[in-house]
C-alpha cells in the first residue's frame, strides 16, 4: 500500500507485519474491544478494502507509526474521515491542528500520558485512503512537528504512486 519503510536507524515495532490487514485485523488493532462489533459493520458498510499499520522506535526515544486505510470508493473515505474528525473535535475542543497545504488535521498533547509520553496524532484523506501519523516522545515537548512531517513524507509517496 506504499507504506514508508522503518527508517534504517530504527528498530521496527514487533507487532509489524509488513503485510496487508483485513478487516477484522485492523478493527482489532484500531479500536477498544467494546466497539469491535461496530466498527466491523462501520468497515464493511463503508467498504475497507485493507489497511496497514508499521511502527518503530527511533534511536532519540521517540516513536513514530503510520497507519493507511482504503476504501473502494471515496464515500466510504468520507465517512470515516466524517467519524475521525467528528471524535477529535469532541475530545480536542478547540485546539485541532491544520494543515492547508494537503488538507491534514492533527491534535498534540506535549504533556506526558500515563505512558510517559507526549502525543500527537494527525490524519489526512486522500481519495479513497485515509492516513495517519503519531508520535510518541518521553521529552516535554510539542510533538506535532515531527508528526506533521512524518504525514507529509507518507502523503507524497502515497500520491506519487497512485
Amino acid at each position: 500500500m506504499g507504506v514508508l519503510p522503518v527508517p534504517a536507524d530504527a528498530t521496527p515495532w514487533p507487532t509489524n507485519t509488513n503485510a496487508l490487514l483485513s478487516r477484522t485485523a485492523f478493527v482489532e488493532l484500531a479500536y477498544p474491544k467494546k466497539a469491535w462489533a461496530a466498527e466491523e459493520r462501520e468497515m464493511a458498510m463503508r467498504g475497507f478494502v485493507a489497511a496497514v499499520q508499521e511502527g518503530w522506535d527511533n534511536p532519540n526515544g521517540s516513536q513514530q507509526a503510520i497507519r493507511i486505510v482504503r476504501f473502494a470508493h471515496e464515500d466510504g473515505t468520507t465517512s470515516a474521515w466524517d467519524e475521525v474528525m467528528s471524535g477529535w473535535e469532541r475530545q480536542y475542543r478547540g485546539s485541532l491542528l491544520t494543515d492547508s497545504v494537503i488538507g491534514a488535521v492533527g491534535w498534540s498533547s506535549p504533556t506526558l500520558d500515563s505512558a510517559g509520553y507526549a502525543v500527537a496524532e494527525w490524519a489526512v484523506a486522500v481519495g479513497d485512503w485515509l492516513i495517519f501519523a503519531d508520535e510518541y516522545t518521553a521529552a516535554p515537548r510539542d510533538p506535532a512537528p515531527a508528526a506533521k512531517m512524518l504525514l507529509r513524507k507518507q502523503y507524497d509517496r502515497l500520491t506519487a504512486v497512485s
